[in-house]
């Protein structure tokens, strides 16, 4: 048999649980999960996730990860790992809304040979010996987001980071001792358009 003590419970309950669901729907958009649609095109599978930390500034973490060719004696070699940390300020106040600018720190591990590109002089040296390194580099950007709806978003970035480069030089795509060891420093420009979805 049910009691009215019963009853009482069960209705403090349920208004608990409204109450909790109403705070979370208030607190929703607390994180996106996104990809670059410009590093993708590179053939690099990416990811990145960024949080909220008031009502204008975001922080993120993006990195990607292309590990083919596989085969170490593949004559053409385009491997990387990268991590890009940012911080982007919104400036109407709503993040993953309108315009922003923002700051990062990037971080990158290669080993390239036989490229064709040249990525504005920087890896000039890979098109007749393999080149294996880090680079180093913090800059600027700005950009703008457009919500789709239902949590989804693109935005498009473009800016510039001041980047050093050390790397060793091989005449074997393999093996071998290094033949050079350089540094270099550029302004690498940037540019992406990320599809994202915020929860």
């Amino acid at each position: 048999m049910i009691t009215m003590n019963t009853i009482i419970k069960h209705r403090i309950a349920v208004l608990c649980l409204v109450a909790l669901v109403f705070q979370v729907s208030m607190r929703a958009q607390q994180f996106a999960v996104g990809n670059n649609l410009v590093y993708s095109a590179t053939m690099t599978p990416n990811l990145s996730l960024e949080t909220r930390l008031d009502s204008s500034w975001t922080l993120g973490i993006a990195g990607g990860f292309r590990p083919w060719p596989t085969d170490d004696t593949a004559q053409r070699k385009y491997r990387h790992f990268s991590i890009d940390l940012y911080g982007r300020k919104w400036t109407a106040g709503t993040p993953w809304r309108g315009w922003y600018y923002g700051y990062d720190a990037l971080w990158v591990h290669y080993n390239l040979s036989n490229l064709k590109m040249r990525y504005f002089g920087m890896f000039g040296d890979a098109r007749h010996h393999r080149i294996q390194g880090n680079v180093i580099g913090a800059g600027s950007f700005g950009g703008y987001a457009w919500d789709l709806g239902s949590g989804f978003g693109i935005d498009v970035q473009g800016g510039a980071d001041l980047a050093w480069t050390h790397y060793r030089m091989y005449d074997c795509v393999h093996c071998g001792s290094p033949v050079a060891r350089k540094n270099r420093v550029y302004l690498l420009p940037k540019v992406s358009v990320d599809v994202s979805w915020r929860f």
